[in-house]
């Protein structure tokens, strides 16, 4: 892609895309990422960061938590996000289409839900969908990169976990209040209905899990049952999304 004054629709789903991975803090020219993608497209690491920190301005999740990006944003950047809003699965497409047909390969890109962002420079930019990309770095966020359950760190371990099913209801798919970031274990136990938490957002398990003798289990679990969850530095966890995953996912019965 050749370089020129006004940004292509193309450039904008690569910059869109990088935009729903990289955290907020890290939107600078000397990222890594930003200057291997900034040469993939065409630009200078410094207008590509613009462009990303513009993208910030128009984020809810950047602005209610009283950041926030820059003033230049352009109608084509609000259109954009309209349009990511507005019909995510075509969009979703076409931002991968925009990664696909960059210049070079991009060997960074890997089929994984997880990108590493623990203390390393370097960001995995993975081949996944910009909204749950876009959730998960939020939610993530919010809860500064630690399970809310366990306390664990390690960013390649922790899953925002959507607490009304992602299928059940779209317009709360991108709400980080419908997030939970639990470790892998955790969010598959939550997914499957095996953990809850109730009104008091303390631990419940499931007769199923309760029966269990084993130390793992003991350990992975029973330890923490009753245990409140650690709370968001935002968007704390919707109560009416908790009362319905308790109601209708959870295994309440043997």
């Amino acid at each position: 892609m050749a370089a020129v004054n006004h940004w292509t629709r193309e450039q904008l789903l690569v910059a869109f895309t990088l935009y729903s991975q990289i955290p907020f803090g890290r939107l600078h020219s000397k990222n890594p990422d930003i200057i291997h993608y900034a040469g993939l497209i065409g630009r200078t690491p410094s207008a590509l960061a613009m462009k990303l920190v513009n993208f910030a301005s128009l984020d809810p999740f950047i602005t209610e938590s009283g950041r926030r990006g820059l003033k230049g944003v352009s109608n084509a950047d609000r259109a954009l996000w309209a349009e990511m809003n507005q019909n995510t699965e075509e969009f979703d497409r076409q931002c991968q289409l925009a990664m696909e047909q960059l210049e070079k390969p991009v060997t960074a890109l890997q089929d994984i839900t997880a990108p590493d962002y623990s203390g390393r420079e370097r960001t995995t930019i993975v081949k996944a969908r910009v909204d749950q990309q876009l959730f998960r770095k939020n939610v993530l966020g919010a809860y500064e990169y630690r399970c809310c359950l366990t306390e664990l760190e390690e960013p390649a371990l922790l899953i925002a976990s959507h607490i009304r099913p992602w299928s059940h209801a779209a317009e709360h798919r991108l709400n980080p209040s419908n997030g939970l970031c639990l470790s892998s274990l955790h969010d598959k136990a939550f997914d499957r209905g095996l953990i809850t938490f109730n009104e008091h957002l303390e631990l419940v398990l499931s007769p199923q899990l309760k029966k269990l003798k084993s130390s793992i289990s003991d350990v992975n679990f029973t330890q923490y049952e009753g245990r409140k969850l650690r709370l968001p530095i935002s968007y704390p966890p919707d109560a009416q999304q908790l009362a319905y995953h308790h109601q209708h996912i959870f295994l309440s019965k043997a």
